[in-house]
């Protein structure tokens, strides 16, 4: 993809030089979406970690989502969308039977996309949040919300290669879950719920480090008064975490 994305631009190039405005315009559009694909793909599969410290919002050690998570997703979809609603009116014009109907599945993508813009960028940054209480997690379209004392474990697991924090709730534990939007559309049915599900690709600090944090926490509960003071922020800056606690 990064090969084809270089031979688009140097075309586009070569064309808006040779006077030609309509290959320069396809060819320099098709450099552009290869290039944010190449780039959401070393996004989610190869980018380095560097430490982001959390912080403490609300009373809560607080791991932020990535801003360029939201940039390289939110900016693929949007380039989809821009790409299927072009297409849609291109068919649309040509007022064929069959290009009608191919008009129509081009708007449907284009509606797709342009939702899964607003679902990921309605509510801001996502977050995780841990207070003495418990723990919050706000992302794409939901806020997730589970108590310490309902909190039956902690551990990591993997999507397509994708790094995946799961906390798993008692049987009997009370769940809170509220979704943005009040209707199934956006996927539902992705999270596994009743699970707190916090996606590695997401969020701005290593996970390992998040989950680790998460294991301590859980482990220790006589120290989770510090969570809403610099004492948290001292732990993980120096990645004190302990085993289990034996209470």
């Amino acid at each position: 993809m990064i090969l084809l994305a270089g031979v688009s631009a140097a075309t586009a190039v070569v064309s808006a030089v040779g006077g030609d405005p309509l290959g320069a315009v396809g060819f320099g559009a098709a450099a552009v979406f290869l290039g944010q694909l190449c780039g959401l793909c070393a996004h989610l599969w190869w980018r380095p970690r560097q430490a982001v410290a959390p912080q403490l919002v609300h009373d809560g050690l607080t791991f932020r989502y990535s801003g360029w998570s939201y940039y390289w997703m939110g900016g693929f979809a949007v380039l989809m969308a821009l790409a299927f609603l072009l297409g849609g009116l291109g068919f649309l014009v040509a007022g064929g039977t069959t290009d009608l109907v191919v008009a129509l599945v081009a708007f449907s993508g284009a509606l797709f996309f342009g939702w899964v813009v607003v679902r990921l960028l309605y509510g801001g940054r996502g977050w995780l949040r841990l207070t003495a209480a418990g723990l919050e997690h706000h992302g794409p379209g939901f806020t997730h919300r589970l108590a310490w004392e309902h909190v039956a474990d902690v551990r990591h697991a993997a999507e397509r290669g994708s790094p995946l924090i799961i906390v798993h709730p008692m049987v009997t534990g009370v769940v809170d879950v509220t979704f943005t939007w009040p209707t199934r559309l956006g996927g539902r049915g992705g999270f596994m719920l009743p699970s707190m599900v916090i996606r590695g690709g997401w969020l701005a600090d290593d996970p390992v480090v998040v989950l680790r944090t998460l294991q301590h926490y859980h482990g220790h509960p006589e120290h989770r008064g510090e969570l809403a003071s610099g004492a948290a922020l001292q732990r993980v800056g120096q990645r004190r975490f302990g085993l289990r606690s034996s209470r």
